[in-house]
């Protein structure tokens, strides 16, 4: 969706260097560490006191001298030079100190061995001895050590990734397997992992995606220009959740897009996506989830025209940022202006029912993100203009914001897609479009997310029909790398199509508008009326 009207051309920059910026990130990253490294300690210097400083005659002096040095500096020329004349050695006192200390050591040395003889019993007290080259470091005792093991191996297997929660039970060492705990984890494992049955069919595997999360329908549906808009193309947070809810009892299970296929060689050695495999337990069906513009325009979020988040704008969350604990969350200005961080959008609120609900999730697989390029991403104001309007400074703050957001999201299992940089339709624009359009993502998004195969048609215009990809546009985008391709077809369950070169998967969309004029359609994924969130205007107004 996009009910932003701005003129394009109001960011049609082509200068910027986004890269650089980056580069220069990960130096300043670098000399970071370099600083963190501990070096030996500096003594602090000595401060005299106010008292000491009113002695105009007294040194001050610092905890690398001496009080014999200060007296050196103070004595007359006479005693230094008698200091240098070289006195006689007393050989009788070297010999009275060499021998007592001989004599004391030996008695030591007898000592240590009655010691080691009453407590070890042994007459070869070296064999018993242990030489520890071990630092100071306390180490977790196997007690210690097999609880955070099982949480983490138990919390893998769960999405169905036994070998990998194997492997975990694997760092405990060598003898692993000694340990009933562990030993026992294995076999559960190992049995729970013989039960899975390979997806019969790939190509039926249903897709759904929404836009922003209303956070407040009172600000969304408040009666202005934009209500409309928001009732048929978006979802809310009530609704999303028992989405989750319903899916997760009807046994769907998160998969992520490229899990569909698997590349294999043909007869002439070139590679060529097959249908995947994924295995699951009987009765469990796989499931893609998307989101579009996962931009958090300004339309959405500003309330007093200065192009930044405020309490004024209609309820939507602003941004996604990095949690306290790692994860991905999202900030949201509240309608009293609180400034607030939580689970506000899909990200966050998907993430968290992950978390409590493992099984839901097919070996880590979250969502496709799907970003366009001309307000910035994530929120965050990386477009080339706001380096003017920020300055330099702030400017780079905020692209390497989102590249760090970026990052989170993907090491959480998050998929990136390109949802076009202008947000126009492909499939009734030029072959000369798409390509200014695929370049401009490239130069000014795709730094900052990093690549992606994923293409997700902004309004679900493809550039075909159920016909093969050929042409023109076909090659715009596949020679920018583009292999997975996303429309909008809400009138079936599901509609994969697997060529030798290319994916493309139908996106049902879950809205006010297919709710409202469409609930039937919907009835294999939850029933509306128990989704419905009576926040919502009663009706929803037709886009036809």
């Amino acid at each position: 969706m996009d009910n932003n009207n701005k003129d394009r051309e109001l960011f049609d920059f082509e200068e910027w260097d986004v890269e650089k910026i980056l580069q220069q990130y990960r130096e300043q990253e670098e000399q970071k560490q370099e600083r963190e490294i501990p070096q030996q300690p500096v003594q602090p210097v000595y401060q005299p006191t106010p008292a000491q400083r009113n002695r105009p005659q007294q040194v001050a002096r610092s905890e690398h001298s001496s009080a014999p040095a200060q007296r050196r500096n103070t004595q007359r020329p006479a005693d230094r030079n008698r200091r240098r004349k070289k006195k006689r050695v007393n050989w009788k006192g070297w010999a009275i100190v060499i021998g007592g200390a001989i004599l004391l050591l030996a008695l030591l040395i007898g000592v240590i061995a009655l010691i080691v003889h009453a407590v070890g019993g042994s007459d070869e007290p070296e064999k018993n001895a242990v030489i520890s080259t071990e630092t100071t470091e306390e180490t977790l005792s196997p007690e210690e050590r097999i609880p955070d093991i099982l949480k983490r191996a138990d919390f893998v297997a769960a999405g169905y990734d036994y070998d990998a929660a194997i492997t975990i039970l694997q760092e405990f060492g060598a003898d692993w397997k000694e340990q009933p705990e562990l030993s026992a984890a294995n076999d559960r494992y190992l049995a729970e992992k013989a039960k899975l049955v390979r997806y019969e069919d790939t190509t039926q595997i249903t897709h759904i995606f929404f836009h922003s999360l209303i956070v407040d329908t009172d600000r969304a549906f408040d009666g202005d220009s934009k209500e409309t808009g928001y009732n048929q193309y978006m979802a809310t947070v009530t609704e999303f959740n028992r989405i989750l809810e319903e899916l997760y009892k009807r046994n769907f299970v998160l998969i992520r897009i490229h899990d569909i296929v698997k590349v294999e060689k043909d007869e002439n050695g070139k590679d060529v996506y097959k249908q995947g495999d994924i295995w699951l337990p009987p009765g469990k069906q796989p499931i893609v989830i998307s989101q579009d513009d996962v931009n958090y325009y300004e339309y959405m979020v500003d309330g007093d025209g200065d192009r930044f988040p405020d309490a004024g704008g209609d309820g939507f969350a602003n941004r996604i940022v990095i949690g306290e604990d790692g994860y991905p969350t999202c900030e949201y200005y509240a309608a009293d202006g609180q400034k607030l961080l939580g689970d506000y959008d899909m990200a966050p609120i998907l993430e968290h029912f992950v978390q409590e609900h493992p099984d839901f999730s097919y070996r880590g697989a979250r969502g496709i993100l799907a970003l366009t390029g001309y307000e910035g991403v994530f929120g965050y104001k990386t477009h080339p203009q706001w380096k003017d309007i920020l300055g330099e400074e702030a400017y780079n703050e905020e692209v390497r914001k989102a590249a760090e957001v970026t990052q989170c999201l993907k090491d959480h299992g998050w998929e990136i897609a390109c949802h076009s940089y202008a947000h126009f339709g492909y499939g009734y624009n030029s072959a000369e479009d798409i390509l200014a359009d695929v370049n401009k993502w490239e130069d000014q998004v795709q730094p900052i997310v990093g690549d992606t195969d994923i293409f997700i048609y902004p309004y679900g215009s493809d550039i075909a029909g159920i016909e093969a990809y050929e042409g023109a546009k076909y090659e715009a985008m596949y020679q920018a790398g583009y292999r997975f391709f996303c429309n909008v077809d809400g009138s079936t369950p599901y509609w994969v199509q697997i060529r030798d070169d290319y994916v493309r998967q139908g996106r049902r969309n879950i809205d006010g508008y297919r709710m409202y004029w469409g609930p039937e359609l919907l009835d294999d994924l939850f029933d509306v009326d128990e989704i419905w969130d009576k926040a919502r205007p009663a009706t929803v107004p037709s886009i036809v």
